[in-house]
Parts: C-alpha cells; structure tokens; sequence
C-alpha cells in the first residue's frame, strides 16, 4: 500500500530567502536591510514556505525507493488571519478590504486543494512537486528547481542536527 506525505507550502515561497551561512533564519528571523523596500508578506511566512518546500523535495529523494511520495500544496491566496502581521497603514487595510474580499479564497476553498493531493492517484501526480488548482504550480516548482540542489540537501542536514541537539 502507498502512502504519502502532503507538506502546506505557498506561492509566496518565491519571496523566501535562506541563508545557510548565517542561519537567522532559526531564531530572530531574517532582518531586511534599510536599504531594501519591504514586501507586504511577513518574512518568516515565505522564508517557512520556501523550506516547506524544499523539506518536500529532500524527502522526495529520500523516501524515492520506497511507497511513500511527497507533495507540496498551496491553498491559494486565502481569508486568513495573515494579515494581521502585514506592516501597512489601518487606513490602507481597510481600502483594500472590499478587493480582497473579492479575489480571496475561502478556507474551503483552500483546503480542497490539499485534499486533492490526498486523494488523486499518485500515477497523474510528480513526485516532489508543488500543487496548487489540480495541477503542478509551474512557477514556484520551477522556481525551486532553480535554486538548485544543494540549498534543499543543507537545510535537511541542518535541519537533521538541530533534531539530534
């Protein structure tokens, strides 16, 4: 019998950064420089997404010789309490409320999407790929491929010694 393994990822994994030589990421959080504009999504949020995902591919080769796939899920861009951590303006929120409203998913929404790869059969799904709508999410699993391999394969042995510590 095949099992699998569905981690939550999110497109804004594309704004995540890891940095392996300083590893702030662990316990402050990743600081952004003066100089550089600050996104709207909170850091930690996408810096968590992008090592969702790159989790997923790593156990995706671990696991390639056995009965268990991996597969990584974005819900969509969903009603949440996210943005109660986004820096901007009370004013700005409540202007972009009536939009938001209009193009964000539901948490039933979302959540079809992780059930999807919980129940579709393995044989129509990529090993190691983020989903998103039914299908491959081309853009962040190309994204990702495009980091490379050795960014995943440090995160999983860092990951693995801060288990052992």
């Amino acid at each position: 019998m095949a099992s699998r393994v569905v981690i939550v990822s999110s497109s804004l994994l594309k704004s995540g950064q890891i940095d392996m030589k300083s590893k702030d990421f662990v316990k402050d959080g990743r600081a952004i420089p003066a100089v550089k504009k600050k996104g709207f999504a909170p850091t930690g949020y996408c810096d968590s997404k992008l090592m969702n995902m790159l989790t997923c591919r790593q156990l995706a080769l671990h696991l390639r010789d056995t009965n268990v796939t991996t597969y990584s899920v974005s819900p969509g861009f969903c009603r949440s309490e996210l943005g109660r951590n986004v820096e901007m303006p009370i004013f700005k929120k409540m202007l972009m409320l009536p939009i938001m409203r209009m193009v964000q998913r539901t948490s039933v929404q979302g959540a079809q999407n992780i059930i999807f790869a919980t129940i579709l059969d393995e044989n129509y799904m990529v090993n190691g790929a983020m989903y998103q709508d039914g299908r491959v999410a081309e853009p962040e699993t190309l994204y990702v491929d495009g980091l490379g391999d050795d960014l995943g394969k440090e995160l999983w042995k860092f990951s693995l010694d801060l288990v052992d510590e």
